[in-house]
């Protein structure tokens, strides 16, 4: 893409399953309609050291029962992982090494719910559910809005290349590009300005359509964005807008990714609630026993989220065989399952193909020719990494 000054545009993406894209997202925490009622996410699953920077400036661990608010902070260490449940039963998986701020969590007088999270760096997998048609998520990155309704997908934001990602992996989204300067004013004044209004027109047209298995990224070296609508070059914009395609291409997600989206954990309300309670309980005053029953019922919930987890990677990874991916080549099995083997069997023969599982003495590869049963008594050896040695 192109390099403009910062003064003309910072080209922003912003993703949503209807249209009327120019609905503009708060640009302030907390900011919107003072009728709106708070609400909070609850994690309901936490491994490796994630922290809550809250909005009042208090910090405190990840940890099953937290509840984050608009204006809080989630920071996932190198081998941390949190996942979030929401009020309307949305889920989101914050992956290691991301800093996701909650810029909105609020339902409205008409019980809309508005999620706004805003991706500052780091990957976030997204389980979107809308009850209503109303209702809001949206995912920000500087560089992108990824806002759905009923549908899974994963946002990505490289900070040092400036560069945001969203793959859709289920559902459909509508995505143009952004100009926060438009986002400062009203319908009112757009509608009252001419110049205003064409450059509005033009963020309409270049609205694409992302469809289950595609993606779309982009990519600015400006590290400022331009909000003041009275030093944009209205005109600049406009043909920016205008020549800038949004090239939409072929998602590739990886079998990792897919299983990640797949296991994110879900609680019913009752767990929720438990959990929250939990979570603010055993303060200082209570005695050792009272903490030690608390932690023990904290301790029985997670494990059998665990368990539930570990179930759901299980039938996961059985999938993969029953129901195998379309790869044609050893390419697409490494882009895949990002590894690839080679069997060599006591035969002298050998298979290339990435190994799914083995159960009962056999071993599954998902090959060229499709899924294959070695007998591991016909394994001679496995050559592991093989992608490694072998360019394919």
């Amino acid at each position: 893409m192109k390099q403009f000054s910062w003064k003309v545009l910072f080209p922003i993406l912003i993703l949503s399953l209807a249209f009327g894209l120019c609905k503009k997202p708060d640009s302030e925490l907390g900011s919107g309609d003072k009728k709106d009622s708070s609400l909070s996410a609850v994690v309901v699953f936490s491994v490796g050291e994630s922290k809550i920077s809250h909005f009042d400036g208090t910090e405190e661990k990840a940890q099953l029962g937290s509840t984050v608010k608009t204006g809080d902070t989630i920071n996932t260490g190198d081998k941390g992982k949190v996942d979030l449940q929401f009020t309307n039963g949305s889920s989101i998986r914050v992956s290691p090494s991301t800093i996701l701020d909650f810029a909105k969590l609020a339902m409205n007088t008409d019980g809309a719910v508005d999620t706004q999270v805003s991706l500052v760096s780091g990957k976030v997998f997204a389980n979107v559910n809308k009850a209503k048609k109303e209702d809001n998520f949206s995912v920000i990155t500087p560089t992108a809005i990824a806002g759905v309704r009923g549908t899974s997908f994963i946002v990505e934001n490289d900070a040092k290349t400036n560069k945001a990602k969203v793959r859709v992996v289920d559902g459909a989204v509508a995505m143009a590009p952004r100009i926060p300067a438009l986002e400062n004013l009203s319908d009112k004044e757009i509608e009252e300005n001419a110049e205003f209004q064409k450059l509005r027109n033009s963020v309409i047209a270049a609205e694409v359509i992302l469809e289950k298995g595609q993606e779309t990224s982009i990519t600015s070296k400006n590290d400022k964005l331009e909000s003041n609508i009275e030093t944009l070059d209205l005109k600049k914009a406009t043909q920016t807008v205008e020549s800038e395609k949004l090239i939409v291409k072929t998602a590739k997600v990886t079998k990792s990714e897919e299983q990640e989206l797949s296991t994110i954990v879900k609680v019913d309300e009752k767990t929720a609630a438990e959990l929250v309670e939990l979570n603010q309980s055993g303060s200082k005053e209570d005695n050792a026993a009272k903490v030690a029953e608390i932690e023990k019922k904290r301790k029985a919930i997670e494990e059998e989220l665990a368990s539930k987890q570990e179930a759901q990677k299980k039938k996961f990874e059985s999938s993969l065989a029953e129901k195998p991916k379309e790869l044609n080549n050893k390419k697409d099995i490494v882009s895949y399952y990002e590894r690839i083997e080679k069997i060599v069997l006591t035969s002298g023969k050998y298979e290339i193909g990435a190994i799914i599982n083995q159960e009962n003495n056999m071993m599954i590869v998902h090959t060229e020719q499709g899924i294959k049963k070695i007998n591991l008594d016909d394994v001679e050896e496995v050559v592991y990494d093989y992608q490694t040695k072998v360019k394919f």
